[in-house]
């Protein structure tokens, strides 16, 4: 039976950042400059900028967590030696979710607890998680890891598979008690600070 094709990861990586790059960079572009005249006064553009604050707020935390994928993409291609057609084709949905990141953060800046604008928010970020762990489990299952430093696999695996969880959890508390639908983040974030701590 022929093996199949092996490819460089070198391409891909650099897509990758590319793509996060450009989709992290557009982030801030869902802030829009308040349109006060210049004889406003101070309390009114001061109530116009406190009115932002679920944007802000958006923004701030969907550009970290775009950065925490980034990061734990960038540890799966450290172990990475090589891939196939089929790990760069996985790679290539998760990038277009990852690029979908603007759109669902403006929706939800815009509509913070509306439950319409929570669900698709936590959607893109739970596919996107899930796609992270096919990726990495398509790579551990065809051999496609450097195997050297085994619990370092397996701390990766936990920490991969941890982070669907928490956005399934967000989805989830989003469709019943949407003001509340943030809390797992906070929550795996301390749990995975003192796990870590401990080792």
């Amino acid at each position: 039976m022929r093996s199949p094709l092996t490819l460089g990861k070198s391409r891909i990586e650099a897509l990758s950042d590319g793509v996060f790059a450009i989709a992290m960079t557009l982030l801030v572009l869902k802030l829009e400059v308040p349109e006060v005249m210049h004889h406003s006064s101070n309390e009114a553009m001061l109530q116009q900028l406190l009115a932002m604050g679920p944007a802000f707020a958006t923004y701030v935390v969907t550009f970290l967590i775009a950065g925490g994928f980034w990061f734990l993409q960038h540890l799966t291609y450290h172990f990475v030696r090589h891939t196939t057609g089929v790990f760069i084709w996985i790679t290539l949905l998760f990038l277009m979710l990852v690029a979908l990141l603007p759109f669902s953060a403006g929706l939800m800046g815009h509509l913070l607890i509306h439950p319409v604008s929570q669900l698709f928010y936590f959607a893109n970020q739970l596919a996107i998680a899930l796609l992270l762990n096919a990726q990495w489990l398509y790579a551990r299952r065809k051999g496609l890891l450097d195997a050297d430093d085994p619990d370092q696999i397996e701390r990766l695996t936990f920490r991969i598979a941890g982070t669907a969880a928490v956005f399934a959890a967000c989805l989830i508390i989003a469709a019943f008690l949407p003001f509340w639908s943030w809390t797992p983040i906070p929550v795996f974030l301390a749990a995975a600070a003192i796990v870590e701590a401990r080792k």
